[in-house]
Order: structure tokens, then C-alpha cells, then sequence
């Protein structure tokens, strides 16, 4: 679901690049497009008016995923631009993206970078190192800072709200979709119901024809063998309407033949 852009940190460094760094806790499903949403909106921020493109500042994207963002085992992902006829030739446009497995323990990363991914994730950390340091005196002061802590938790039920909303789009999109995968199914097997009537009606017709068919051949049968016998025309007109229940019209057609 669109909505306002809202940085978790927004930064820019000395050279005026830009630098966006996203928490993910849970798995949305739909990372690929929240990086380009976001990656969007922090590349407007590179370019001010007037300034040619090529002296645009670069952006950065960096979402940091408590689980695999893409479940392909990796700790890190960057990703570039590039030709699909020649993979290995990235497009230098100036945006990156960079996405952490939180979770995994493969120490693919620099020493700094492990340690604070070690923090997200409430690993053993070596106290010794000043990052690490740094971190959790600033952590520290966040924890005793009463405005900080309220600011914490309003973004908290900020993000749990937005999640919501998202989760029950996409089920009402998923029910959508099932209602017209069960419509679709219902209209498929009253369709089969009817081809399988039609199937019926028409045996049923073939039967009842064969039966009439076989009805006639046995009266004219009757009607040859009982003239063979000298039964007089009259008593055998009577005996074959009442033998199978004939109408008028129809003793007379089989003596009319």
C-alpha cells in the first residue's frame, strides 16, 4: 500500500551522498518493490534544481531484515542496475541497494558491520569494540530519555497499524481472487452437469427409439403371421391396438402399408 514517505534514518555525508537505512522485522513479501518505493523517493532527494545529471549525488538504500529477504543464504545483498545480454556490466547510475540477513551467521561481513548485526540480532557482542561501545551508550540514553521512549512507541503502533492495513488488503485481495477461482470452478462444473444431462437426454432418445423401432418391426411381424393364419382383418386390428395399446390412427397406418 502507498503512503507518505517516512525515513527510519535519513543521513547524507560529506561527499552529499545519500543514505536511507530501513528496519525490517517481519517479512512483507513484497521487499523488491518497498526498495524501489523508497530508493525512489531518497534519489529526488540527490538531485536540486537546476543541477545536470550527471552532478547528481549518489543514494544508498540499506535495509537491514530480521530474516532472509530473499531466502537465498546469503548475509548481504547488493544490488546494482545491469545489462540482462551482459550480466556482468553494471549501469553506474549512482543508486545501490543493500539488504542484510539479520539472522544469518555466515560473518561475511567486515568486522564493524558483524558486531552491529550481532546487536540486532541480541548476539553475544565483544564489549571491547568502540562501535559496539558507542552503540549501547547511545542505547542507554534512549532507554532513560522519556520523549524518546513515547517517540519509540508511537512509531511502534505507527508501523503495527500500517502492517495491519497492508495484511488486510492483501487478504481481501486473496479472497478476491479465491471467490473468482471458486466462481470460475462453479461455472466449469455446472457446465460439465449440463454437457452430462445433454449426454443422458440424447441416450435416452436413442433408446426410446430403438424401443419404437423394435415395437414396429414386432407388429408388422404380428400382423403377417396372424393374416398367414386367416384371422379375418377386424380380429386382428383388435388384438394388436389392444396388445400395444395403439390408437386408432396408428392400427390404421400399419394396415395402410
Amino acid at each position: 500500500m502507498l503512503k507518505a514517505v517516512r525515513f527510519d534514518i535519513y543521513t547524507t555525508d560529506e561527499q552529499g551522498n545519500h543514505y536511507d537505512i530501513e528496519m525490517q522485522v517481519s517479512d512483507p513479501h513484497n521487499i523488491a518493490k518497498r526498495i524501489r518505493y523508497y530508493q525512489t523517493a531518497s534519489s529526488m532527494e540527490a538531485y536540486d534544481k537546476g543541477q545536470l545529471y550527471e552532478q547528481a549525488d549518489d543514494s544508498y538504500v540499506i535495509f537491514f531484515c530480521n530474516f532472509d529477504p530473499f531466502q537465498l543464504g546469503q548475509q548481504r545483498y547488493v544490488l546494482h542496475k545491469h545489462i540482462d545480454e551482459i550480466p556482468e556490466q553494471i549501469i553506474e547510475d549512482g543508486q545501490t541497494d543493500i539488504l542484510f540477513n539479520v539472522p544469518s551467521l555466515r560473518h561475511d561481513v567486515d568486522p564493524k558491520m558483524q558486531a552491529f548485526l550481532d546487536m540486532i540480532a541480541q548476539r553475544k557482542v565483544e564489549a571491547t569494540d568502540p562501535l559496539v561501545v558507542k552503540l549501547k551508550e547511545r542505547i542507554a540514553v534512549v532507554k532513560r530519555n522519556r520523549k524518546w521512549r513515547s517517540e519509540y512507541m508511537r512509531r511502534s503502533v505507527y508501523e503495527m497499524d500500517q502492517e495491519m492495513r497492508e495484511k488486510k488488503i492483501r487478504e481481501g485481495e486473496r479472497k478476491i481472487r479465491d471467490g473468482k477461482l471458486e466462481l470460475l470452478e462453479g461455472k466449469r462444473e455446472i457446465k460439465e452437469g449440463q454437457d452430462r444431462l445433454k449426454e443422458k437426454e440424447q441416450l435416452i432418445q436413442e433408446r426410446e427409439q430403438k424401443l419404437h423401432e423394435n415395437q414396429q418391426t414386432i407388429i408388422k411381424t404380428s400382423i403377417v403371421a396372424m393374416k398367414a393364419l386367416n384371422i379375418d382383418e377386424t380380429t386382428i386390428r383388435k388384438e394388436i391396438k389392444e396388445k400395444f395399446n395403439l390408437s386408432d390412427k396408428e392400427i390404421k397406418d400399419y394396415f395402410a402399408e
